[in-house]
């Protein structure tokens, strides 16, 4: 009965929802295992430290700090959009400010924003809710981006948002 196993072991925070997986139109194989046991954490954290080193993974941890810095900064520098809260690590939250201080409004723009973005197929980005606001979470993560990666990704939110904004 994989109900009870998916029921028992589910994680459903705001985040990792979506509408594929809300509409049960795929297998979300995240909830059909035990994945926050200690020692599958540590094992992960001993292959990485084996595999890049200290030094090489402080680097790398700075870097995305950097280039998630330089997407905050993109985003701050367009007054069509507000960082909620400063960036921690390599996540940036962010939102696109409705035409009037309404908090619906807000929220579908928001996140008719997210699922325009996504459906380029170019970048992907997730969501949460604070405070009752619908904000969008940019995260630096994979081991290859660099600068131009950043740079295009926000190319992406600039042309989404300017033609959510003219269709509304």
């Amino acid at each position: 009965d994989r109900s009870a196993l998916i029921q028992s072991l589910s994680t459903k925070p705001e985040y990792l929802k979506y509408k594929a997986s809300e509409a049960n139109m795929v297998l979300d194989f995240k909830d059909w295992q035990i994945p926050l046991g200690r020692r599958f954490r540590s094992l992960k954290l001993w292959m990485v430290l084996r595999l890049y080193g200290l030094e090489n993974l402080q680097c790398y941890i700075r870097n995305h700090i950097k280039l998630a810095k330089h997407f905050e900064d993109l985003v701050a520098a367009d007054l069509r959009f507000e960082i909620v809260v400063p960036c921690v690590f390599a996540l940036v939250c962010f939102r696109l400010l409705p035409a009037h201080d309404d908090q619906d409004c807000g929220n579908k723009l928001n996140q008719d924003l997210l699922d325009s973005v996504n459906s380029t197929g170019k970048i992907f980005i997730s969501h949460t809710v604070l405070s009752g606001k619908y904000i969008l979470r940019f995260v630096v993560g994979a081991p290859l981006t660099e600068e131009n990666h950043i740079i295009s990704a926000w190319k992406i939110f600039q042309d989404q948002t300017t033609l959510l904004l003219k269709s509304n």
